[in-house]
């Protein structure tokens, strides 16, 4: 029996293994179906380019700010002029044939893997051509595009119906080609380096026979951006491995924000970035090595070399990586990069580092007891780079609130951040995220140079949240927490489990009922001497915990509150309807019980100890007034027996 259900195994294994080949090679097969369709769409754009080209002219005004700009920025030649022009007009023509076939950039896209082959690492080397990756490219004709797009490492892109692109085989001139050592027109060595005498093979060592180019070396007019985009419906590593080669001008007179860039991202399922790399043309970076042209431009390159993404965040979940390489902002120097190896891949060593938060989320921290909160993680520094600082910020809608400059622990590769609760404020209320950042210090020819790695987020989601949080008490005094009803909500609506005790002023804002500040509390909202809601001002308090209902209540009746007036000094203690209230609490003198709704027949006041210090019985009445002033200082409890039999208890404060 054991033997027949080993076989039976073996055998349903076998065919799991056979189906999941099938279904994979059917995915690469439907994928490489929709290349060729694009492919025949890239005739369709030749041929529409061709037939209008001659007849489609760029506006007088462009075409002299195009040339004045370009004479500006870079010291072009006649011909490059106008290959510039040229180029700008079959860019315009290229997204003028998508405008009129929207329909046309469908098969420009992935189509998402099946979940059943999920698991699996599918064309990450390439192998099986561009299955299963979208290529498009933002080309920022200069000067139309103005210098707001540019924004260095930061600068947005998406796929549009008019920036798609279909990658070539061999192609040193395309915005993306697929390097292809068995097919026709293949360099071993990058072509441009091999004019300064460096071999620097097109394929990687490891990565078997193609590997992806992103972007030309020829933009001359028009500011390149292009960028790979893969899809994950499962991300099932920790981390994403990729090699990469980058070649890249660099123009001494240009400041580095407007240097080339090179991009690796990932982004969550709701479109958020769970960690990127991004490098900059620049020669203090040993990263890179030099080779120094004119004192107009220098060449600098990598060679092939290993990075690492963390995706321990989204892990089980989707999430799309992409890599991206911009010319300069002027346009003339480019941004070129050689990709491979994208899944399926563990580097030994990142050269550029790495670092992760551990996935983390604190729901309603304490801050009554300030209890602190450990958030810690894990680095990797830089080849041959040396940890120089490591700090956390806490951020609440892209502003920073508080920051956490040493580590409680720190040792070669993790660190912890002791994190307290006070921090997010006073009255802390929504959603926080947790920022890493560390520099790596390393010695390059050119001096010093820093590394700078950051994790914006421990996951998916918030990491910290005060979000229907009911801490017991509040105290509002003047005129720190003075406001007017346009306040924001946080200040406007307070709501505590236990009591708030006010003496701030509350001043006309708009007379917005809407706007109204409201404040409630399970057993009472304590309106102190030096509270105040102006003439105009609108103010409730209501007798109930936290419900998280801010709805200013105006009929009085109906929902029992009792509102603030300029003549508030008749009522300065609102209690729970069934409840009493102390007047004054704390005191040092006289106080007055006084009830509302019910009556009471019986007032007793005991010591903390239990000890009896007082004790009345009367006809049955809503009031008592009591001299305490010989009383020693402490904490008392005062009980009513009202009329129905029920007793009730209230702390009373002596001071």
């Amino acid at each position: 029996m054991l033997r027949i259900i080993k076989i039976v195994l073996i055998y349903s294994i076998l065919l799991f293994a056979c189906s999941a080949s099938a279904q994979l090679n059917e995915y690469i097969e439907s994928e490489n179906n929709r290349v060729l369709v694009s492919n025949q769409t890239e005739i369709e754009i030749e041929n529409f380019v061709k037939a209008n080209f001659s007849s489609y002219t760029l506006s007088k005004e462009n075409t002299d700010e195009l040339i004045e700009h370009l004479m500006h920025e870079e010291h072009f030649t006649q011909l490059e002029l106008e290959a510039a022009m040229i180029n700008a007009k079959k860019h315009e023509l290229r997204k003028l044939f998508f405008v009129r076939n929207p329909e046309k950039k469908n098969s420009y896209i992935s189509t998402p893997i099946p979940s059943s082959i999920a698991q699996t690492c599918v064309n990450g080397d390439f192998e099986s051509g561009t299955a299963g990756y979208s290529f498009w490219s933002d080309n920022h004709s200069q000067p139309q595009s103005g210098t707001d797009f540019f924004q260095s490492c930061a600068t947005p892109t998406a796929l549009t119906a008019t920036n798609v692109i279909n990658p070539t085989t061999n192609n040193f001139n395309s915005r993306v080609t697929v390097i292809n050592s068995t097919a026709g027109s293949y360099q071993q060595f990058d072509p441009i380096l091999t004019n300064f005498n460096v071999n620097m093979p097109t394929l990687n060592t490891n990565g078997g026979t193609r590997c992806i180019k992103l972007n030309n070396t020829g933009g001359f007019g028009s500011s390149d951006q292009t960028t790979v985009s893969r899809y994950f419906p499962v991300i099932n590593q920790s981390t994403i491995d990729f090699n990469f080669s980058l070649i890249m001008d660099n123009k001494p007179q240009h400041g580095q924000d407007i240097q080339p860039f090179f991009r690796a991202r990932v982004r969550d399922q709701n479109g958020n970035i769970v960690d990127e790399i991004c490098i900059i043309a620049n020669p203090d970076n040993c990263l890179f090595n030099v080779i120094s042209v004119n004192e107009e431009r220098r060449v600098l390159y990598t060679g092939w070399i290993c990075a690492r993404l963390n995706v321990g965040e989204i892990l089980n979940q989707p999430g799309t990586i992409e890599f991206t390489v911009s010319d300069c902002q002027p346009s003339a120097h480019f941004g070129t990069v050689y990709i491979d190896n994208i899944c399926g891949f563990v580097c030994a060593t990142p050269q550029l580092g790495a670092l992760n938060i551990d996935p983390t989320h604190f729901n309603c921290p304490d801050v009554i007891n300030n209890v602190p909160m450990e958030v810690c993680g894990t680095y990797e520094s830089p080849v041959n780079a040396i940890l120089s600082t490591i700090t956390l910020d806490i951020v609440q809608n892209g502003t920073v609130i508080g920051t956490v400059n040493v580590p409680s622990q720190l040792t070669s590769n993790s660190f912890c951040f002791t994190v307290l609760p006070s921090m997010f404020g006073a009255d802390p209320s929504g959603e926080f995220e947790f920022q890493v950042h560390a520099n790596f210090n390393v010695n390059c020819p050119a001096g010093l140079f820093i590394y700078e790695i950051s994790d914006n987020s421990s996951g998916i989601g918030p990491d910290v949240t005060f979000i229907d949080c009911c801490v017991p008490t509040l105290v509002l005094t003047s005129p720190s927490d003075d406001h007017n009803n346009l306040a924001p909500v946080a200040i406007c609506q307070r709501e505590r489990s236990d009591w708030i005790k006010a003496s701030n002023v509350i001043s006309f804002g708009n007379n917005a009922l809407a706007n109204g500040v409201v404040y409630h509390a399970e057993n009472f909202v304590e309106l102190n001497p030096g509270f105040e809601a102006v003439e105009g001002a609108q103010f409730a308090a209501y007798p109930e915990g936290c419900s998280g209902n801010y709805v200013y209540r105006e009929d009085e009746q109906e929902t029992n509150p009792i509102q603030a007036s300029p003549n508030i000094d008749a009522v300065n203690l609102i209690k729970k309807l069934k409840g009493f209230a102390i007047i004054p609490n704390p005191s040092s003198d006289f106080i007055e019980i006084v009830t509302k709704g019910i009556v009471f027949t019986k007032l007793t006041i005991n010591s903390i100890d239990g000890k009896v210090v007082f004790e009345q019985s009367s006809d049955a009445t809503d009031k008592m007034k009591v001299q305490i002033s010989n009383y020693e200082k402490g904490v008392y409890i005062i009980t009513i027996d009202t009329d129905d039999g029920e007793s009730m208890s209230e702390k009373l404060i002596k001071n």
